[in-house]
């Protein structure tokens, strides 16, 4: 059981139960106990006058008059009386219960009143001397009282009372559940949109209006992300602004440095294509920032339309392969099938290109690099995979090479690879496209990218 709010349903269900059959058996409890002594003290007040007045009449009357009482009073009074003499014997010579002697055993012992309980039954028992001198014992066996009516319904009844307590109780928790938890939700669904790149996220004004934890909580949590994005948003602008800033002063230098070949002598000639080949790095490093910079803000208008993605695979792989042989290397795709996403052109080209180049950077000479195209079981995604057979990446640094600017130490070095935003627009690119993209290290070596791209047109790209 791994929902909270299940977990705190069925905790708030079964404590209400708890609590209302707890108020039912107690209430049950306390109202037999109350009714129990209210009716014993009645039975202790009226039994001498009722007792008294049976023993006069047998004492008058012997056993007809006193069996002439019984038949008049038949239906009458809730008891059935039963008269014995000092030795035991009942008057009308009837058959008595156990109780009904105990009872007559105690009240001639004590020469007053005595209650006999047997269950909800009772025998009250009276010692009485009549004018005459006499001395009887009156016990009055009364009738079992009635069962509470609400408890005395059909089975059917009380089985519809159940089931309608527990859908109460039910009700209730579940509001009492959705208050608690609702405001957890959404906290966690604008973290996912946060964690996805949307710097807007924040929660609902519902929760905020809460006057509760749960509600400081919302309130600090839309104050992070306010932070968070005054932050990033700060760092793509510099980003954007030095790259921009950047591009005047290299064109001016790029100038000069063709004035100046055209007169250099032969001496100064190889340091000036040193210059020139510096200032045409530098260059491409500050149009991938530009790209990586326009991608994480989402500046620009991005054009949607269907991509044959075999196809598009194939023509970096070509491209790529011409450029790998003259390194002693090659690229091939192993194996592709049909796959058509909805996306754009040249941000794709772009991602697939740095993957590979970076595969073909680093693998040995003599090896190559594997492309293939899949389809995912449900046709939903393809799945890319490019796979070099170099030294791989350490586990710890397998998320962060993702990372701008993030270098591998022992594998990444200034001379070998690149500016260290390919990958970094890679992961951009196919994030703007709905996909994921993660690497991990090959079994036998080498390091395995693998991209995913939803292949409904429900990716959510929008034109």
């Amino acid at each position: 059981m791994h929902s909270l709010f299940l977990k705190i349903f069925l905790w708030f269900w079964f404590a209400m139960v708890l609590v209302v059959l707890t108020l039912l058996i107690s209430s049950s409890y306390s109202e037999s106990r109350n009714t129990r002594e209210r009716d014993e003290a009645m039975d202790r007040s009226m039994s001498p006058l009722v007792a008294d007045n049976f023993a006069e009449v047998f004492d008058r009357e012997g056993p007809p008059g006193f069996s002439a009482l019984l038949a008049r009073g038949k239906g009458a009074f809730p008891w059935m009386p039963y008269l014995f003499d000092p030795s035991g014997a009942e008057a009308l010579g009837r058959s008595v219960s156990p109780k009904a002697l105990e009872a007559f055993r105690l009240a001639f012992a004590s020469r007053g009143t005595e209650v006999v309980h047997s269950g909800e039954a009772r025998w009250v028992a009276q010692w009485v001397q009549v004018t005459s001198g006499k001395p009887y014992v009156v016990v009055l066996e009364l009738n079992r009282r009635p069962p509470n009516p609400f408890l005395r319904a059909p089975s059917q009844v009380q089985l519809l009372r159940f089931l309608a307590a527990l859908l109460i109780v039910g009700a209730i928790s579940i509001w009492i559940t959705r208050h608690i938890t609702s405001p957890i939700l959404q906290l966690r669904e604008a973290a996912n949109q946060l964690a996805q790149g949307n710097l807007t996220a924040r929660v609902g004004s519902l929760s905020l209006q809460r006057a509760d934890e749960v509600g400081d909580l919302s309130k600090d949590f839309n104050h992070m992300a306010d932070q968070l994005e005054r932050l990033i948003t700060s760092r793509q602008r510099l980003i954007s602004d030095v790259s921009h800033e950047l591009r005047s002063p290299l064109a001016r230098l790029s100038v000069a440095l063709g004035i100046a070949q055209r007169s250099a002598s032969a001496a100064s000639l190889p340091a000036l294509v040193r210059i020139e080949r510096e200032a045409q790095r530098l260059n491409d490093l500050i149009a991938e920032l530009l790209r990586l910079a326009r991608l994480e803000s989402g500046a620009g208008k991005i054009e949607w339309q269907n991509l044959d993605l075999q196809a598009l695979i194939r023509d970096v792989a070509n491209d790529a392969n011409f450029e790998a042989s003259s390194q002693n290397r090659s690229v091939r795709v192993s194996s592709s099938s049909p796959c058509h996403v909805v996306g754009n052109s040249d941000l794709l080209r772009s991602a697939f290109e740095n993957v590979v180049r970076n595969a073909v950077d680093y693998t040995p000479d003599g090896t190559e690099v594997d492309l293939s195209l899949a389809s995912s079981d449900d046709g939903r995604c393809a799945l890319i995979r490019v796979r070099d057979h170099g030294p791989g990446v350490p586990s710890s640094a397998l998320q962060s090479i993702f990372e701008p600017f993030y270098r591998v130490e022992n594998a990444r070095e200034r001379t070998r690879g690149g500016s260290g935003l390919g990958l970094s627009i890679t992961d951009r690119a196919i994030r703007a496209h709905g996909g994921s993209v993660y690497a991990h290290n090959a079994g036998d070596g080498g390091l395995v990218v693998e991209i995913s791209l939803p292949t409904q047109s429900s990716n959510g790209a929008t034109s």
